[in-house]
């Protein structure tokens, strides 16, 4: 369960940093009009982000997505350092 737990983190990590690095580069583009949608996983987050609004939402996924990652490391190094997350978990006898 712990390291279901930190892979969840991991993939969670990735996705806001890629969303984050794809929100940096249509910031740098030129856009037309009030601004444009921004969605992570399927939701909406803002349906009108303005265009200098934009490179901080994109701050905001990638300061996001660092900390997730970072979190899931620690995570994995502590659960590589406790020698007993490879053994199977076993019922505890009651005499």
């Amino acid at each position: 369960m712990r390291w279901m737990i930190g892979i969840i983190f991991s993939l969670l990590g990735v996705l806001l940093l890629t969303q984050g690095l794809s929100l940096r580069a249509v910031g740098a583009e030129t856009i037309d009009g009030d601004g444009i949608g921004v969605y992570f996983l399927g939701m909406e987050i803002n349906d009108k982000v303005a265009t200098a609004d934009i490179p901080t939402y994109a701050n905001g996924f990638l300061g996001t997505g660092t900390i997730l990652l970072l979190l899931a490391v620690s995570l994995f190094v502590i659960l590589l350092k406790e020698k007993n997350t490879f053994k199977p978990i076993r019922r505890k006898n009651h005499a």
